[in-house]
């Protein structure tokens, strides 16, 4: 299939959010029947970052589409990010630039509406002030305010430990962003302090990558790795590496620095040679043991498969991962010519559109196998 014509499908199955206002506003995760339901927080909640997955796609359509509907039904969502940076800026995780950027940001280089940078803005204060100045990092899901949410516990504090995990590289350009448009230099002294940390933690000699990383806060000890999202420590989760280059590659186009660029560069010819299947599209973790070749995110969830079978791999491909890389390596050669990046890519989006894109208009689900999930 042609990009045209899958990007027309996936215009029309971005329209189908458009009438359900309320429920955009919630994590729309993953299901079986690509008829999301609200399964996940509302925008407002602690542990939303979903949400500007869907809600990002509509200044998307106004900008390439000039589609009219789509920018009023952005600016009729304005209120909702407004209130969570303003009215419960606590309610916010390390993940805020995964709702600012994709909106806030992109809505106010479309309008040029003041009250949107206000708004990306407030976000990036709220991002920075996770940053520990002696241990150099970001800290990742603990609550500032040191109260529980949703049920859960508050990260122990008392070890004086934080989490380092490597999604945090899609969040730091929104600091970058901010030191840009505010010429304040603080945003970026805690970005790039951030990046170096997860560069000396998260990045391998290899060039593979780990999830997460423990650190002291203190900056004392060394530290040790963790993981959350892929199998086990020691693994290389195929999403973490998308975050990686697209979040370097991000880091370069603020700050032309060409070291972030030349790692972007190795971390992605990695990714390339860890894909050994045909269709060019990652199982979710690319050291997933052979003898559990279709573990559920190597979570306890029972599968629909059988888990013992190896070709049954294939049900644990990463469709987000090779959509993540496929922007991230486009990004790279905007920059810097790599024609096998730039190959990869057009291999993987070819993939994505011919075996995993659901072209049923009359639901909004896109892509299928969206993250090890059937």
């Amino acid at each position: 299939m042609e990009l045209r014509k899958a990007y027309e499908i996936c215009t029309q199955k971005a329209k189908l959010h458009m009438q359900v206002k309320e429920d955009i506003l919630y994590e729309c995760k993953e299901c079986k029947d690509g008829k999301y339901e609200k399964r996940g927080g509302h925008l407002s909640g602690y542990w939303n970052w979903l949400t500007s997955c869907a809600v990002g796609m509509m200044p998307i359509m106004a900008e390439v589409n000039r589609d009219v509907d789509a920018l009023e039904f952005a600016k009729s969502l304005k209120k909702y990010y407004q209130d969570k940076v303003n009215r419960y800026p606590v309610e916010t995780t390390h993940d805020i630039g995964f709702l600012y950027l994709p909106y806030s940001v992109y809505m106010y280089e479309l309008t040029g509406d003041p009250e949107h940078r206000e708004c990306a803005l407030k976000a990036a204060d709220a991002l920075a002030k996770r940053f520990f100045i002696n241990g150099r990092f970001i800290e990742a899901w603990r609550s500032v305010d040191g109260l529980p949410r949703h049920g859960t516990t508050v990260i122990d504090s008392s070890t004086g430990e934080g989490w380092l995990i490597i999604d945090s590289m899609m969040n730091v350009p929104l600091l970058l962003w901010a030191w840009k448009e505010s010429g304040y230099l603080q945003y970026r002294e805690i970005a790039e302090a951030h990046i170096r940390t997860c560069i000396k933690t998260l990045v391998r000699e290899d060039y593979s990558v780990c999830h997460a990383f423990m650190l002291d806060t203190q900056g004392i000890n060394a530290g040790y790795e963790r993981n959350s999202c892929g199998y086990a420590n020691g693994s290389h989760w195929a999403r973490g590496t998308a975050w990686m280059v697209y979040g370097l590659v991000a880091a370069y186009r603020y700050t032309q620095k060409e070291e972030y660029l030349d790692l972007a560069e190795k971390i992605g010819n990695k990714f390339i040679d860890c894909l050994t299947e045909e269709d060019y599209i990652p199982v979710w973790d690319f050291r997933l043991p052979e003898d559990k070749p279709a573990k559920c995110r190597g979570k306890s969830e029972t599968c629909e498969w059988d888990e013992s079978i190896p070709q049954n791999k294939k049900y644990n491909r990463d469709t987000s991962a090779a959509a993540t890389m496929s922007c991230a390596f486009i990004a790279f050669n905007r920059v810097r010519e790599n024609r096998c990046l730039a190959e990869a890519a057009d291999k993987m989006l070819y993939s994505l559109t011919e075996n995993y894109l659901n072209c049923d208009t009359e639901i909004p689900g896109m892509l299928r196998c969206s993250n090890g999930s059937n």
